[in-house]
């Protein structure tokens, strides 16, 4: 998610628990150039403010500069700015393209590890640039 600035979230409804809470409904979230959709939310409290885990379930799209994401589900761990994105994942950054069955990307390590599913390999698909 980035690891600065406010998370702007919208959504149909909300249910407030101790240490989570949980957002249904045409969930938008925004925080920097960073943009995901789903049809759920669970926000994850550290004390009283602090967002420690965000966790979209259902139909996600993910949206950053020029990299857009599709899955199942996607978990963002705010405070270690990790990822995992799980279920028919697909990820498309300029003209490349990755498919899996989870991606996880490490934002402080710039690492990134793709998983085969069941019945399925990974794909790839890169465009390098022609003529160089």
């Amino acid at each position: 998610m980035g690891s600065s600035g406010p998370i702007h979230i919208e959504m149909d409804n909300m249910t407030v628990l101790k240490d989570k809470n949980i957002l249904r409904g045409n969930v938008f979230v925004k925080r920097g150039v960073l943009e995901a959709r789903s049809e759920e939310l669970d926000v994850y409290l550290k004390g009283s403010k602090d967002v420690e885990k965000l966790i979209f379930k259902g139909n996600v799209r993910i949206n950053k500069e020029d990299m857009r994401a599709i899955s199942d589900r996607a978990e963002f761990y705010v405070t270690e700015d990790r990822a995992v994105l799980s279920g028919s994942v697909r990820v498309w950054q300029g003209i490349n393209y990755l498919e899996g069955e989870t991606v996880t990307i490490n934002n402080k390590t710039g690492e990134a590890k793709v998983f085969r599913g069941k019945d399925k390999r990974v794909k790839i698909i890169l465009n390098p640039e022609e003529g160089k």
